[in-house]
């Protein structure tokens, strides 16, 4: 019965579609907005681009369902169904009256985390639950395996009357109730190999094996299925997504499943090899990585901790006695008053076999991610720069500074079997915070300079982090002996030993490969596994510049350079400055230039401790081209600066324009002068040969454009030619 319910409702969908496009304009436009694969089900599994109303009127006239009640023409009437269904959804695009596409920018955003398993599978219900309380409990237990999950069908609808919060931060995300909006989730799968796999489209079996054996989709059906949605399911297992329902069906293993619906989500996991490992956490509020990214805004915050305009640190240190146990010396969050800002810290010591002392940065810049893992709770930036918010309804659920402590030290034992104690210190007592926080300024300073007498001549491989890619998905940071992480919180040694600790982690080694340009830093391994890790949206990285395909920045930098092109120079700004630079920007304006793993020339997010380093922009002049910083900055990094340069940069104290820039620049004698006064007298000059051009006749202008071209002169701006960019 189920093959012939299959091939009937293809040939409804089939009939359907001829009947919906017979009388359209054959010259009206189809595609997707915010791909590159045309109508991607078409494009991926026939080769075919459909680019107008005519040429789906040829491609659907051609389409034959065969007769015969066999399971390989049932599979093959799914396939035209998911086809027609495109069709349909392509036509309401074309009308300015469709939804529910995932662009593909979305979908190389969900690479990495698939990758690494961070999402470990991607679920595709369709149909209706029935039940709120078990539709519930479904959600949960998709939730707490941080499984995307896309709804189609009428289980969108129940989503809603559930209050269940849906959207792609909480990897829940509504396509549409027409079971048509399926095809929506089938193209997006389609576009992995094309995207991902370099499989070239038309070449069916090619993507049909990809998805089988690397995409984690399966189809989970739900409840009463018509004959259309049976249909649909069949094309997805033609495709290599397998389907698992809680109908009586006959089972083909591995293809077509049964389970109840208290079952469903392991068992459809297993149908795809996939294991996943579940902490339970005994806290009012979720625990994992489906929490990652929540931004909590002023409205919806019940308190802040440490941050910008207060104080605090986290530390971790390795020691040979420590406690299982959490401590709070200070406030609990429910002696805090709603709205206000708090001192901050939080120390964890770690005790096992094997543990060194050379660990410490790397365990400790974990805590950024476990904190972010606690629903209601953001967590930014790291060592004494930290800042957290904890979220109105998380607090309302009875959330406490206890329980973060007790997620962080079972975090901390559940993802480094060798810590075998784990002692959590938080601390909101501003006077115990104060006596603290010279002691952990005194241990951040010892690890920086452990690695400061180590260069990068002195080493055959670097080290890359993508830990930041659950924020900005193309960053990748390069941490080599004379370049920190941009975080300022894991510099070399601290990057090896975590390689170390779990090669398939977020850091990993980087073989330098060739030196291209010793000046600029640039390696061939370096370029090699940055296009890789960035998914081919960058391809080169210069290590010291910041106009020649600078590094990519995330938003976990501790300060940004910038560009002025007025002076030819460059200015430093870091988070703790509340002013404006010279431009007439703050730091959090400037900052969103580069952020978010883009790679923009001019701007580039970078460490303090990238400052201190001899090679700091040495592609671009290094310290001789710098012309502003904010006083604080200026005096951390003094030692760094040449001395007879000190003086001639530039502070919030000494002017807050660029005018003023330029003037005290000159006065000051600043090695920039030179390369300005060679300015104006181009500007004279070429000021000059435009007077003398006044008054042409248009063929005697036609004449020298033939000849010699066109020059286009802009006054007052700069102009940066990057030879190195892509074409």
């Amino acid at each position: 019965m189920v093959v012939e319910n299959i091939i009937d409702g293809a040939k409804k969908v089939l009939e359907l579609t001829w009947n919906t496009i017979k009388d359209e304009d054959d010259n009206l436009k189809l595609g997707y907005p915010g791909t590159s694969y045309n109508l991607p089900i078409i494009y991926g599994l026939l080769g075919k681009k459909v680019e107008n109303v005519k040429d789906l009127k040829e491609l659907i006239k051609s389409l034959k369902i065969e007769d015969e009640k066999s399971l390989e023409n049932a599979l093959n009437a799914g396939v035209i169904t998911l086809i027609c269904a495109e069709a349909l959804e392509a036509l309401k695009y074309a009308k300015g009256e469709g939804s529910g596409f995932i662009p593909d920018e979305v979908l190389r955003g969900l690479g990495v985390p698939l990758v690494e398993k961070k999402i470990p599978a991607i679920f595709v219900v369709v149909g209706s639950v029935g039940d709120k309380e078990k539709l519930k409990k479904l959600i949960e237990e998709i939730q707490k395996r941080n499984i995307l999950a896309l709804f189609v069908g009428k289980i969108v609808k129940e989503l809603e009357e559930a209050n269940i919060e849906v959207g792609l931060d909480k990897l829940l995300v509504p396509i549409g109730e027409e079971i048509t909006k399926a095809s929506h989730a089938a193209n997006l799968a389609i576009r992995a190999p094309l995207i991902f796999g370099n499989v070239k489209p038309g070449d069916t079996e090619e993507i049909i094996k990809y998805l089988k054996e690397r995409v984690p989709a399966v189809v989970l059906a739900l409840g009463e299925l018509d004959n259309i949605t049976l249909s649909a399911g069949a094309g997805c297992i033609k495709a290599g997504i397998p389907v698992i329902t809680d109908n009586d069906v006959p089972v083909i293993e591995g293809a077509l499943e049964k389970a109840s619906l208290d079952e469903i989500v392991d068992k459809a996991l297993k149908m795809k090899g996939i294991e996943v490992k579940v902490s339970e956490f005994k806290i009012p509020v979720s625990v994992g990585p489906m929490n990652e990214g929540e931004r909590i805004r002023k409205p919806d915050m019940y308190v802040e901790l440490a941050g910008p305009k207060s104080f605090g640190f986290e530390l971790v240190k390795v020691v040979d006695n420590a406690e299982d146990k959490v401590e709070v010396i200070g406030k609990e969050l429910d002696e805090m008053k709603e709205g206000e800002r708090y001192p901050f810290a939080i120390i964890v010591k770690v005790s096992g076999d094997n543990l060194e002392e050379e660990l410490e940065g790397v365990l400790e810049r974990r805590i950024h991610e476990f904190f972010n893992y606690i629903e209601g709770v953001m967590h930014l930036n790291q060592r004494d720069q930290i800042w957290i918010r904890i979220g109105k309804e998380s607090f309302k659920k009875g959330l406490r500074l206890k329980h973060i402590g007790e997620v962080v030290k079972q975090l901390f034992k559940e993802e480094f079997p060798f810590i075998k104690s784990c002692e959590v210190t938080i601390i909101t007592d501003p006077e115990k915070i104060k006596e603290e926080l010279e002691k952990a300024k005194e241990i951040y300073k010892k690890r920086d300079e452990r690695t400061r007498a180590l260069k990068e001549e002195d080493v055959d491989v670097f080290y890359g982090c993508i830990m930041c890619q659950s924020f900005a998905p193309t960053h990748v940071c390069v941490i080599t002996p004379d370049r920190p992480a941009l975080c300022g919180g894991i510099n070399y040694l601290d990057a090896r030993a975590a390689a170390k600790i779990d090669p398939n982690g977020p850091i990993f080694e980087i073989p330098k490969g060739e030196c291209l340009d010793e000046t600029l830093g640039v390696y061939s391994g370096v370029n090699e596994v940055v296009s890789e890790r960035s998914q081919g949206s960058v391809e080169s990285f210069c290590l010291h510049s910041a106009l020649n395909n600078p590094c990519t920045s995330c938003g976990c930098f501790e300060a940004v350079v910038f560009y002025i092109p007025e002076v030819d120079g460059f200015g430093v700004v870091h988070r703790n400055f509340k002013g404006e630079t010279p431009l007439g920007l703050p730091f959090s304006s400037i900052a969103g230039q580069c952020s978010g793993g883009k790679q923009v020339p001019g701007f580039v997010g970078v460490s303090i401790g990238y400052m201190m380093s001899p090679k700091f922009l040495q592609g671009d002049g290094g310290w001789k081209r710098v012309v502003w910083l904010p006083k604080e900055l200026k005096e951390r990094v003094k030692e760094a600066i040449p001395e007879e340069l000190y003086d001639k940069i530039a502070t919030e104290e000494d002017v807050s324009s660029v005018d003023e820039l330029i003037k005290f620049l000159k006065e000051k004698g600043h090695p920039i002068v030179e390369s300005l006064g060679k300015e104006e007298v181009e500007e004279v000059k070429e000021e000059k040969e435009e007077e003398e051009k006044e008054g042409l006749e248009f063929e005697d202008i036609k004449s020298i454009i033939k000849e010699r071209g066109i020059q286009i002169i802009m006054k007052n701006v700069k102009i940066v030619i990057n030879i190195n960019m892509k074409k």
